[in-house]
């Protein structure tokens, strides 16, 4: 009886292991009444690997977190003269050591041995596998930036950075291939913008668990790839002024995303499932082609703003008209004729932005009237194009 009694606690407590915590393979060794061992292989909670330990990204408000993650690194003064630091290099956790011409990290570098954030963008490194190599010597390194750094390919032994939560690698405009990011487990923050030759992420991008926000504007992607969705923690997309047309069918998936920027774009379907994001406050899709919102939208009871100015819609996309908490609407720059007065009833709606040309006083007056809160105005989205501004065909 005892021994089934063990038997049971022994099984229970397997089940907890198994069911309850996260997981992590090891071996159990039991003994038993005869003196045999018996060998059990069981999982046990791997501790400290969830992704929502840390918030890294400090949101606040609708529209954005309180400053980038790299914010408290931009505003630091440049190093000219690292050896002026070394006497306190025991309490310094940043270094800005950019634009300095360096081919290689400077041996100085490794006496600041707490150094959580670093930015060495600018500097037109030689050797990128030995710059990773070097720098997997700082085990409290969360932050890098490499920005214009001549990258063309990222190096196969990123992965060394194993405690890397937030990288910034834009204006490399060499940059084609960025295969090895997914091997940075912890990253929350990715920022690959003004990348003209980066045509696409790699389908391994969907390993990013942790990945909170994806900055891709001003790049060469002519698409979104579908294993994006996978990135179950993201909170923000920026991806505007790029070519991308596909968008992942299963963004719905996307169930934390806050903010998505998809302006000056190719698009012209949006996916039905983009209705699922239930905590979307900022959708940007304005400068598209777009003629047509998905039914789903409607279900976006926590948008706040909402851009749709220089698409292609012929009349008013009544599904904007269930969105209770939207308290900015872009409209202008397209072909619709006429807002009904229903919009005026919004609750929260403060400002609505309309065609300067098409949309006439009469209809501008009676929303007014509906709601004498509620700021019309007129706006030409193209108003600052440089050559004759043109409608879209």
């Amino acid at each position: 009886m005892k021994r089934f009694q063990i038997y049971l606690f022994f099984m229970l407590l397997v089940a907890i292991f198994y069911f309850v915590l996260p997981i992590n393979t090891k071996v159990l060794v039991n003994e038993n009444n005869s003196g045999n061992k018996e060998v059990f292989e069981i999982d046990v909670p791997e501790l400290g690997k969830n992704c929502s330990e840390v918030d890294m990204m400090k949101w606040k408000g609708h529209l954005r977190y309180t400053s980038g993650p790299f914010y408290d690194l931009n505003v630091l003064n440049r190093t000219i003269d690292i050896n002026s630091l070394i006497e306190k290099k025991e309490s310094i956790t940043s270094l800005k050591i950019n634009s300095l011409k360096l081919n290689e990290l400077p041996k100085e570098l490794f006496l600041f041995t707490n150094l959580e954030a670093l930015d060495i963008s600018d500097n037109p490194f030689t050797d990128l596998k030995n710059v990773i190599d070097k720098l997997s010597q700082f085990p409290k390194l969360e932050l890098l930036a490499m920005n214009h750094c001549g990258i063309q390919k990222l190096p196969d032994n990123l992965s060394q950075l194993k405690h890397l939560k937030g990288i910034a690698l834009n204006q490399n405009i060499g940059l084609f291939d960025v295969n090895s990011i997914a091997q940075l487990k912890e990253l929350k923050y990715l920022d690959l913008s003004a990348n003209k030759r980066l045509m696409d992420l790699p389908d391994s991008i969907g390993n990013l668990k942790c990945l909170e926000q994806i900055v891709l504007g001003g790049s060469g992607f002519t698409r979104l790839r579908e294993e994006l969705s996978n990135c179950s923690n993201l909170k923000e997309i920026t991806a505007n002024a790029c070519n991308i047309k596909d968008l992942p069918i299963k963004i719905g998936n996307l169930k934390n995303l806050k903010k998505l920027n998809l302006g000056a774009n190719r698009i012209e379907i949006i996916p039905e499932s983009l209705g699922e994001l239930e905590q979307l406050v900022n959708l940007s899709l304005g400068t598209n082609d777009i003629s047509s919102l998905p039914s789903s939208i409607s279900k976006l009871k926590n948008l706040y703003s909402m851009s749709l100015e220089l698409n292609r819609f012929k009349t008013f996309p009544t599904e904007v008209l269930d969105l209770e908490g939207l308290r900015y609407l872009n409209l202008h720059n397209n072909y619709i004729e006429e807002i009904p007065v229903e919009v005026a009833d919004l609750p929260n709606l403060r400002r609505v932005y309309l065609d300067h040309e098409i949309i006439t006083n009469e209809n501008i007056e009676s929303l007014r009237q509906r709601n004498p809160n509620l700021q019309v105005e007129r706006r030409d989205a193209l108003r600052l194009v440089p050559s004759e501004p043109k409608r879209k065909n």
